[in-house]
């Protein structure tokens, strides 16, 4: 986006006052046919509340690795009490079937049930298609997941390899 001569970025966005905001990302590789999943839930000052890593041993496609990150994005925010929550995934069969009541057909369906069952349980909940770069912390945490092939949970401190997207998030350029 430009304006007179500047490019704006078109970044990360603050949820409204009272909603806090899931984005949630997933890594697949497929010659290992694992999988790995990052979530993060900042508030409206865009401060992190709480954010996650998973890896994912078997794994049949991206499509699936994504749909394991919303499930477990769902998770993170119903274990941490959220009741008003906005997702942001750069997968658009996700956002789609979750703006659609979580209905489909397709090899997914077991797991998007599942996240429709978590959903009803919030509050006020939607979910929205981000482009790549503003999902950048969700991103990295699942690229950071592959590589130690773990499951991480943070929630009294940001971790050091997330701090400088969180902090390019919240500043305007």
């Amino acid at each position: 986006c430009k304006k007179k001569g500047v490019t704006v970025r078109q970044g990360w966005r603050k949820p409204p006052e009272d909603v806090v905001m899931l984005n949630v990302d997933a890594s697949f590789d497929e010659d290992m046919g694992c999988g790995s999943m990052g979530a993060i839930i900042r508030d409206s000052s865009g401060g992190m509340v709480v954010a996650s890593n998973n890896f994912i041993a078997h794994v049949v496609d991206a499509p699936m690795a994504e749909r394991y990150a919303l499930k477990e994005g769902l998770m993170l925010a119903q274990n941490v009490g959220c009741n008003r929550i906005i997702i942001q995934s750069d997968c658009m069969e996700a956002v789609n079937i979750m703006g659609d009541g979580g209905f489909t057909a397709n090899s997914g369906a077991a797991i998007y049930d599942e996240c429709q069952a978590i959903w009803l349980g919030f509050q006020g909940i939607s979910i929205e298609h981000c482009r790549r770069e503003t999902n950048q912390v969700a991103h990295e945490s699942a690229k950071r997941a592959m590589i130690s092939k773990n499951y991480c949970i943070w929630d009294d401190y940001s971790p050091s390899f997330i701090v400088e997207f969180l902090s390019n998030d919240v500043t305007i350029l």
